[in-house]
């Protein structure tokens, strides 16, 4: 079965996503899961494995290791410092500071209450949204100043522009990513004056510059990764690699710069015949990947600004998004139909400190959309049987990032001790256990994913009887 059926036809859903069947045994569950637990890692190349397969494979890890070593070269120093830097600097002085401005009777959420968001709730986002354009426009303008003024970009303006790109704690680039993400689900966040005119800001104007391709959101993120639930088609699916192995890690590097790049989704929207999204995600690779540039270089007139500017962002994206979707999905567990269990299949962190608007809560992102980031303790609640049950995806206290460095770098005493055991039953062998199987078990080979199953990909496949 395809990885969407397990999540709507063979696995029941009530409210909020879960499930409502009966519960099968803990036996039957297990039984059900030993024939996954065999499947090789992905770069492990299967016997009889055909000449053009082999390279195929070999190449895209190949390119997962160039875009690695590119991450390193321009984007780890950025990253990290501004991390460690917020981490241990910046956090005790900005917040005050934020919290000031950003209070109930604020000015900045009166005029978005009545001018900008449909909902007034959503001027929870004004702030940040304010901050992260001024931010970027700033930075920006400094960059095209520099190039139309002195003909190039210096090593310290572009490594400067980098460091602006990320912001204090990644707060720069999560809040450009957070944002084009809301917009992307909720057609009617903004009032319809800003609908007709701007449109969606943050996904198709400023996101340009942060790698993503306009209407990206709006018709892969939501048409795809949300309606198989991450399973089999998805352009970010990973439950065919060991979520643990650097090596089945650089394919998936890969497999998300055809994402990025928006092939992967234009190969599914045909397949399945959705004219309206191809059309919409052509339109927007068109401009991303033709109109843009031209008008960059008939702008500046320098290739180096294109590259450093403009690409070297989503090349950065290609990585990072690779590297965090790994703590997303990083766990699967079956029922005895072999249907995937909502409640492991995606990951929950609660008080981490990098939280934006309930982006962290993955799992109810998943499978409880509508529910408000302040209503998310209480849809814990709601759901706490079915956690305990099956000792779902739920960390505390760090950051999505950390989650899947301590995966990859396979430290499962760090990852123990951030699982949240809500039955306080488990010992920390029996947590590190658990953790290490979820992560590393597989529902399909890399090879016959990519080579048997995605090409004989057909319209409305999650509602096929057979793979």
């Amino acid at each position: 079965t395809c990885g969407s059926r397990r999540s709507t036809a063979l696995y029941p859903m009530g409210k909020g996503g879960i499930n409502t069947a009966a519960a099968p045994s803990r036996a039957a569950a297990s039984k059900a899961n030993v024939k996954f637990d065999d499947i090789p890692p992905a770069h492990v190349i299967p016997p009889g494995c055909p000449l053009h397969a082999r390279l195929t494979i070999r190449f895209r890890e190949a390119v997962g290791w160039i875009l690695t070593a590119n991450f390193l070269v321009f984007w780890a120093l950025p990253i990290a410092g501004q991390g460690i830097l917020w981490k241990h600097v910046m956090r005790h002085i900005m917040r005050p500071i934020f919290y000031v401005v950003d209070h109930k009777k604020s000015p900045i959420r009166w005029i978005a209450t009545n001018y900008v968001y449909k909902n007034p709730r959503h001027a929870d986002y004004a702030v940040t949204s304010l901050l992260v354009a001024l931010s970027a426009i700033t930075s920006l303008g400094f960059v095209f100043w520099y190039q139309l003024t002195y003909g190039k970009l210096t090593w310290t303006v572009i490594m400067g522009y980098y460091w602006a790109w990320v912001g204090l704690g990644g707060r720069q680039m999560g809040g450009a990513y957070t944002l084009a993400h809301k917009e992307g689900h909720n057609q009617f966040l903004y009032q319809p004056w800003i609908r007709s005119s701007v449109g969606n800001f943050f996904e198709n104007w400023l996101g340009f510059f942060y790698g993503n391709v306009p209407h990206n959101f709006t018709t892969s993120h939501i048409s795809i990764h949300h309606k198989l639930q991450a399973g089999k088609g998805d352009t970010f699916y990973q439950w065919d690699i060991d979520r643990t192995s650097w090596r089945d890690f650089m394919l998936y590097i890969y497999r998300i710069s055809t994402h990025m790049v928006g092939f992967s989704s234009l190969y599914f929207f045909r397949k399945n015949q959705q004219t309206r999204a191809y059309e919409m995600l052509k339109k927007g690779m068109i401009y991303y990947w033709i109109v843009m540039p031209g008008v960059l270089y008939l702008t500046t007139r320098s290739p180096s600004f294109i590259f450093f500017i403009y690409l070297q962002p989503c090349c950065a994206m290609m990585y990072f998004l690779a590297f965090i979707n790994i703590g997303l999905h990083a766990y699967i567990e079956f029922d005895h139909n072999g249907a995937h269990l909502p409640m492991v299949n995606s990951s929950a962190v609660i008080d981490g400190d990098d939280d934006y608007f309930g982006e962290d809560d993955h799992l109810a992102h998943h499978y409880a959309t509508n529910v408000y980031y302040k209503d998310l303790p209480l849809y814990r609640e709601k759901v706490m049987n079915e956690l305990k049950k099956h000792h779902g995806s739920v960390f505390n206290k760090f950051s999505i990032l950390e989650h899947s460095l301590f995966l990859l770098i396979k430290d499962w005493k760090l990852l123990a001790q951030h699982y949240v055991d809500f039955t306080e039953k488990m010992s920390q062998e029996e947590i590190i256990d658990m953790l290490k199987t979820r992560a590393v078990r597989k529902e399909i080979s890399y090879y016959d994913y990519e080579f048997k199953w995605l090409p004989k990909l057909k319209k409305n496949h999650w509602m096929s009887k057979t793979d």
